[in-house]
């Protein structure tokens, strides 16, 4: 009989109420390989926070012989050490990067984890663990966001919102790799100055502050009145004046963000919302607006793509495509 692996791990408890967000070191037992089964050595772990809404992490995680926790990061790169009968693209001593899915109830923050080998592609020589983790999530994301749902074309406009952030940066250096006029939010002149000097040609970096929230009138100066074609966001103000019982400074990031009829107003005829929130609720006028441009939205789920056994192909291209872009500094 072979020895069952342990790994120690990270998780994020969501047992009360899926709200607590207590974090926990416990010792986890590693599932058997199986025949396509990877172990991999952990050398970086990414540890991008994850916007799930709790109630979906509940509903994916809702297996009665398992603790509902959420491993604390899911990005990660490593060795091989060990593979399954049936494996035939990896072998000992690989260099891999992937991500974990949610409902293999594994943490990256661990010596070791157990995948399939359909979840992880070899990393090329040039880059490193650390860079290899830390742009992969963000990297799968953004390429959702664009090529799969936004089906973008060279000669497109599109507006990011947020896109000092590590998502948004992404999402700016692959639509200008891919041919499109770029467009973006800032609402600090820190975020300002780190736009303005990455390698990417920016159409216009829109700000967005107390002083000045008009996003339709800018994007719509830099168009000529025609509208975007993409809309890629990181969160909305869904009630921007309805009263709140956070503190004062959680309510003055909310009102930075723009409202759902801003977005819409931005949009060309046939144009793409993308949106992160899971909960977005459109009342009867912003849908009227969005059919009047004959528009269509769409939801950012990355994680999707390692639930389905049926888009494993697909995935695959994605990672590969991502590591070949890192690898020649498409993306930084």
């Amino acid at each position: 009989m072979s020895r069952k692996r342990t790994a120690k791990s990270i998780f994020v408890d969501i047992r009360k109420g899926c709200n607590s967000g207590q974090v926990q070191a416990r010792e986890v037992e590693l599932p058997e390989l199986g025949r396509n089964g990877l172990l991999i050595q952990v050398k970086a772990c990414g540890l991008s926070i994850s916007k799930i809404e709790s109630t979906a992490l509940c509903q994916i995680l809702s297996n009665p012989n398992k603790n509902l926790g959420v491993g604390a990061g899911h990005e990660v790169a490593g060795t091989v050490v060990a593979t399954g009968d049936d494996v035939t693209t990896l072998s000992k001593g690989d260099h891999v990067v992937g991500i974990i899915p949610l409902d293999y109830g594994q943490s990256g923050c661990a010596d070791y984890v157990a995948l399939q080998e359909f979840d992880v592609v070899i990393k090329p020589h040039g880059v490193s663990f650390v860079d290899a983790a830390g742009c992969i999530g963000d990297s799968v994301k953004a390429y959702t966001a664009l090529h799969y749902l936004g089906k973008l074309s060279s000669g497109d406009t599109v507006l990011v919102l947020d896109g000092a952030s590590s998502f948004g940066s992404i999402c700016i250096q692959l639509a200008h790799h891919w041919g499109a006029k770029v467009l973006t939010t800032s609402s600090s002149e820190d975020e300002k100055l780190y736009l303005q000097n990455m390698e990417v040609e920016l159409a216009q970096i829109i700000e967005l502050n107390e002083k000045n929230s008009s996003l339709k009138s800018a994007a719509m100066l830099e168009t000529g009145n025609l509208g975007v074609d993409i809309v890629v966001d990181q969160g909305i103000a869904q009630y921007p004046q309805s009263s709140s019982i956070y503190d004062n400074r959680l309510q003055n990031s909310l009102n930075l963000l723009p409202s759902k009829h801003d977005v819409i107003s931005c949009l060309a005829v046939g144009g793409r919302w993308i949106t992160s929130n899971s909960n977005l609720q459109l009342d009867p006028p912003n849908s009227r607006l969005m059919y009047l441009r004959c528009a269509s939205l769409g939801f950012l789920f990355e994680q999707a793509w390692m639930l389905s056994s049926a888009q494993q192909g697909r995935y695959q291209h994605i990672l590969m495509d991502i590591m070949e872009k890192v690898a020649t500094k498409t993306i930084r």
